[in-house]
């Protein structure tokens, strides 16, 4: 936790320092900076996105946080879907619980990406990084990450109130949303919990392996 903490108030740091530079070289460096972040996952998401809304208010913050967000997720997708799936597949051939359980997943697509990236059950990288690994398409994989930006936009709410000048209003709007945002997770980890739990219930009906000829 105090080196999630430490690296979140360099991050705040960097910000600030943004600020005093040109606007261009600062829209630059702070959506590459929320880019690596959605890549690597040094940070939660979400710290950028309040970093953003400190630094550009509301609505401007909010585009560039969900355009750095969604490039990404993209990345990571496409990095882990070239260079991991086929060795996947080859592993795939092997069980057939395997081959049900990713030939159900791609069933699922969206609405299972969706849960995902409300549940914060799974890093946000971490997850793009697992989802390439499966048979679930593109398209699907980036409508289901939209679910993410309206946690997204709270959090750079979030982060423009916490820029002003702090009054108890103003902390019970920030308590609030993240009221909001928990009640929302929380809903979001329990229909994704029952949802794979059917997933699974019908993996295991099945042979561990192929029959052999």
């Amino acid at each position: 936790m105090s080196h999630y903490a430490d690296t979140f108030n360099h991050l705040i740091e960097f910000y600030k320092n943004i600020q005093q530079t040109s606007s261009i070289q600062g829209l630059i460096l702070s959506e590459f900076v929320q880019i690596i972040i959605a890549l690597c996952g040094v940070l939660p998401a979400s710290s950028a996105a309040i970093g953003s809304g400190m630094l550009y208010g509301i609505w401007k913050g909010f585009i560039l946080s969900a355009v750095a967000t969604l490039i990404g997720a993209f990345i990571s997708f496409y990095l882990s879907r070239s260079i991991f799936r086929l060795h996947i597949e080859k592993m795939l051939k092997r069980s057939v619980r395997m081959k049900k359980l990713d030939h159900l997943l791609h069933l699922e697509g969206w609405k299972l990406v969706c849960l995902l990236r409300i549940s914060p059950i799974m890093p946000f990288a971490l997850t793009s990084y697992a989802l390439g690994l499966t048979s679930i398409s593109l398209r699907s994989y980036l409508i289901g990450t939209l679910a993410s930006l309206p946690a997204l936009l709270g959090y750079v709410v979030m982060g423009h109130i916490a820029n002003t000048e702090i009054s108890s209003l103003q902390t019970q709007h920030i308590a609030s949303i993240k009221h909001l945002l928990l009640a929302v997770a929380f809903i979001g980890t329990g229909i994704l919990v029952w949802h794979l739990g059917k997933i699974m219930n019908k993996i295991f009906k099945l042979p561990a392996s192929p029959k052999q000829n």
